[in-house]
């Protein structure tokens, strides 16, 4: 029997990845802006951490779904069960997606005009 990589999950939270990898450096001239101090080592460090939680809590919803749905080793190949974590492994990325899309879109507090001004305060500090 051949398995298929399905990557689907993976495009869908690698987009979402590189959209907040994107947003860190406006974040650090947020915080230089408001604080008069730059600091890139502490907002790495804090995005890389969450990051981690959230990869352990998904780590573990992924262990105790299957242990909820009753997977063993001689089920492992079921079609059934192949099937089901076929759509568990696409449904819940899809749904913490939206869901950290959703967050971004109500609780970031930077918009595009924020980000321009920031830039241009930064720009004069350092031109003086």
């Amino acid at each position: 029997m051949q398995t298929a990589v399905y990557p689907r999950n993976i495009v869908g939270l690698g987009i979402f990845a590189l959209v907040c990898w994107a947003m860190i450096i406006d974040v650090i001239d947020d915080i230089e802006v408001h604080n008069n101090y730059r600091s890139d080592g502490t907002v790495y460090a804090v995005y890389s951490f969450a990051r981690k939680l959230g990869q352990a809590g998904a780590s573990g919803l992924t262990g105790l779904l299957l242990s909820i749905t009753g997977y063993t080793a001689e089920t492992a190949f079921d079609t059934g069960v192949v099937n089901g974590i076929y759509n568990v492994a696409t449904l819940i990325p899809a749904i913490g997606m939206v869901l950290l899309s959703l967050s971004l879109i109500f609780f970031y507090p930077l918009s595009k005009k924020k980000v321009e001004d920031n830039i241009e305060v930064l720009r004069k500090r350092r031109n003086g």
